[in-house]
């Protein structure tokens, strides 16, 4: 059963002997003793959080918080076996954020093994290198995320996303912002609204979308859809796909590498021209257009560009 609720007003609930009252003091520490493979839950009405590994098996939160409207800031905490959730609400005040003067900044120390689920209405989020799932919400702010072995989901509404790995599957979406991504083990959906979207390593499916920048896979070892509307693409495949392949943009070239042994059937439309180091058919009347196999052929690999289409051995 989960337990109470903790609140400014609320009496010490001697559950754990650890949690308490919070005073708005300038900073507030609360530790909280768990095991590894739990959950920590942060959200906040606004302010930054910063999660990172610290030395032992507890969780250990600390809050700064300043302004005038301080003490208006409540703090819940709650934990339930290995799980922790803090949550931080501003109360008695009218209108919006804007008018407020207050800063508040989380940061928290975890076991390596440990979930993260973070969300702020208006903040940047940093995570360091944990073994769990990630899970980071910003409605205006940037979010880094170092090495994780569990899936990560980041999305904010105005700001870049870089992660710099994870063993499975990630899912980044900025509304304003570029987005970087190292060495992901898993499926890979990558969108914003305006940035470039660029990808160390990509050892899953990888489904890339921008309305106002680049992309880039510097190694792709599975199938990239990959679309934008403001700006080129180049992939390197370095192992053969097992499934269709398709890059298009409306607003620069497409530069494809494919490595040796690794299979094609190629279809190539160029607004201006397609050169290949491969001895793929054109069409004499249209130097723009390629169509066939390329060592040996395979998956379809789709390739759509207003500007040029390069296809190079690599």
């Amino acid at each position: 059963m989960r337990l109470a609720v903790f609140t400014v007003a609320a009496l010490t609930l001697a559950m754990t002997g650890l949690i308490g009252p919070v005073a708005q003091a300038e900073e507030t520490v609360r530790e909280f003793e768990v095991t590894p493979g739990g959950r920590l839950e942060i959200d906040i009405e606004a302010g930054g959080i910063d999660v990172q590994v610290g030395d032992d098996d507890r969780v250990r939160i600390v809050a700064r918080i300043r302004g005038s409207d301080a003490d208006r800031f409540e703090l819940d905490f709650r934990q339930d076996g290995a799980d922790v959730r803090v949550r931080g609400r501003l109360t008695g005040l009218m209108g919006g954020y804007s008018s407020r003067n207050l800063s508040i900044d989380i940061r928290a120390e975890v076991p390596k093994r440990f979930d993260l689920e973070l969300e702020t209405s208006g903040g940047s989020i940093e995570v360091g290198d944990v073994d769990g799932e990630v899970d980071a919400d910003t409605a205006g702010g940037s979010i880094l995320i170092g090495r994780v072995k569990g899936p990560v989901r980041a999305d904010t509404a105005g700001g870049a996303i870089e992660i710099m790995a994870s063993a499975e599957e990630v899912d980044a979406d900025t509304a304003g912002g570029s987005i970087h991504l190292g060495d992901i083990g898993g499926r890979i959906k990558a969108d914003t609204s305006g940035g470039s979207i660029r990808v160390e390593r990509a050892l899953g499916k990888a489904r890339l979308s921008t309305a106002g920048g680049g992309i880039t896979v510097k190694a792709a070892h599975a199938a990239v859809d990959a679309d934008t509307v403001g700006g080129g693409i180049k992939v390197d495949f370095l192992a053969q796909p097992d499934d269709r392949s398709r890059l298009s943009t409306t607003g620069g070239s497409v530069t494809v590498g494919i490595a040796e042994g690794v299979g094609f059937d190629v279809r190539g439309r160029s607004g201006s021209r397609v050169r290949s180091d491969f001895p793929i058919q054109g069409d004499d009347d249209d130097p723009g257009r390629v169509e066939g196999p390329v060592n040996g052929g395979g998956p379809r690999l789709q390739l759509s560009s207003s500007g040029r289409i390069r296809i190079e051995q690599r």
